[in-house]
């Protein structure tokens, strides 16, 4: 074991030297991802914070991560699927534990992203003085940080137009029209939704909002759990002042055609139990989905190989909302 592998199982160990800390469970989703899980699991070493508890949660890995992440953290836990349950069924087995162990606050984090020393802090902080925020988010740096801005707005069809289709790259270069859609700094804010690659749970607001809805296998999971969270009484937080680093879609990336169907699937969900649409809405969604599917169709084979599979995605009736 190195040196720097010991001193974050230390970091992790003296949680308990800190009772006064809120304790904080932060869940990782594994999907053949074990090379970003580590990288994540060191920077969380280097965090300013002491009372945190890694929750790994191997989503039906088809590698060898699991001996992997053992290998480096004889003492983490690890939870493991045996097959692939998508991310919203997968993140609430590591959920479900939290809170069983005692959490008062839950961080789902995407195991390809990086945490600053201070990033819990700064969200234990914010959500210590506003007891109504359930849900918070951090700041996220990448590449491309306009994929991963909070939406400001609600979700009606001109929202949904300019910040989830190709209209998207003309709204975040305006700055006056990007303010209307989007929160990227400033003070902490009332948000609409935020980015899934870094939500900061409030543990006792589950009671109420519940966990993710496993309907969905991939994508919309931080949308719906938004709604959740507001039906529930509970406010939505942006806060500026926590910032992770985030790789972008590592494990998803993977999918291609597969990771639109099942964008596509999730989509249907989401508009047919949360937030509802006119039919006239509705139609000008699943055009412009199904052209640019059929763009990307032209390109390759793959998306063309899938195309009856997606034109099912898009217009077959979602699954009864459970409960």
């Amino acid at each position: 074991m190195t040196d720097n592998t010991t001193a974050e199982l230390s970091s992790a160990r003296a949680a308990q030297t800190e009772p006064h800390q809120p304790r904080v469970h932060i869940v990782l989703l594994n999907w053949n991802g074990w090379q970003d899980t580590l990288e994540c699991m060191r920077s969380l070493g280097r965090m300013e914070y002491r009372n945190w508890h890694a929750v790994i949660v191997d989503n039906g890995s088809t590698n060898d991560s699991d001996e992997r992440l053992r290998e480096a953290y004889s003492d983490l836990t690890i939870l493991e699927t045996q097959k692939n349950l998508g991310f919203a069924a997968g993140n609430n087995v590591g959920i479900r534990f939290a809170l069983k162990n005692g959490a008062d606050y839950v961080f789902v984090l995407n195991n390809d992203t990086t945490v600053f020393p201070d990033t819990i802090s700064a969200l234990v902080r914010f959500a210590e003085a506003h007891p109504a925020a359930a849900l918070m988010g951090p700041s996220i740096d990448r590449r491309n940080p306009q994929r991963e801005w909070p939406i400001r707005r609600e979700l009606d069809l001109l929202t949904q137009l300019c910040t989830f289709t190709a209209l998207r790259r003309l709204i975040t270069r305006i700055p006056l029209v990007r303010e209307i859609f989007y929160c990227t700094d400033g003070p902490p804010s009332v948000v609409q939704f935020l980015p899934g690659s870094a939500l900061f749970f409030r543990a006792s607001s589950f009671k109420e909002s519940g966990l993710f809805d496993e309907s969905t296998f991939l994508d919309f999971e931080e949308l719906i759990v938004a709604e959740k969270v507001r039906r529930a009484g509970f406010s939505v937080y942006f806060v500026p002042q926590a910032r992770i680093w985030h790789k972008g879609s590592a494990s998803a990336a993977k999918l291609r055609a597969k990771r639109y169907i099942e964008n596509a699937k999730s989509e249907e969900y989401f508009f047919s139990h949360y937030v509802r649409l006119s039919p006239l809405g509705r139609s000008i969604v699943r055009l412009i989905r199904l052209a640019t599917y059929s763009a990307r169709a032209l390109r390759y084979r793959n998306y063309r190989e899938h195309f009856n599979e997606f034109m099912d995605a898009l217009w077959t009736r979602p699954p009864v909302k459970p409960g």
